[in-house]
């Protein structure tokens, strides 16, 4: 084999990974949406398409619709609320990022409890936007918006 047949070759095998890294998120954001729902009790909207930055990190963002009568939606005002959130995949591990604070959390796929310390980090940092206080005992008191 010719030195520009293995560097063609190692860009081959290089793009397939990025490919499969790249495919590993999107079902993984699927998966984040719909336990992120459930955890929550409520839907969660993804209003745009997610997108792909340097190094095949993801960005997205989610949105839930909140209002001032959960039992009765359609009475008082409402307000849709926007997450920010990125996602990495690192070997068998994937890393939400959580914006504009930056907050990491490692998910592993098949570990409940790691989805849980992100869904409870999201719910006090939108909570807190309308409290003004951080109800996580290590967290500052994060304002949203």
């Amino acid at each position: 084999m010719s030195k520009f047949e293995e560097l063609c070759q190692a860009y081959a095998a290089s793009k397939q990974a990025d490919r499969e890294s790249r495919q590993a998120c999107l079902e993984f954001t699927e998966i984040f949406i719909k336990q992120m729902s459930d955890y929550f009790e409520c839907p969660i909207e993804l209003p745009q398409k997610p997108w792909f930055g340097d190094k095949s990190v993801l960005y997205f963002d989610l949105t839930i619709d909140l209002c001032e009568n959960p039992a009765n939606p359609e009475t008082g005002d409402r307000e849709t609320v926007k997450i920010s959130l990125s996602l990495e995949k690192v070997i068998d591990n994937f890393i939400v990022t959580v914006w504009p604070l930056g907050r990491d959390f490692k998910i592993l796929i098949d570990e409940p409890k790691h989805f849980e310390e992100a869904f409870e980090y999201i719910f006090d940092y939108l909570k807190s936007g309308y409290t003004g206080r951080s109800e996580l005992a290590s967290q500052e008191d994060p304002l949203p918006f």
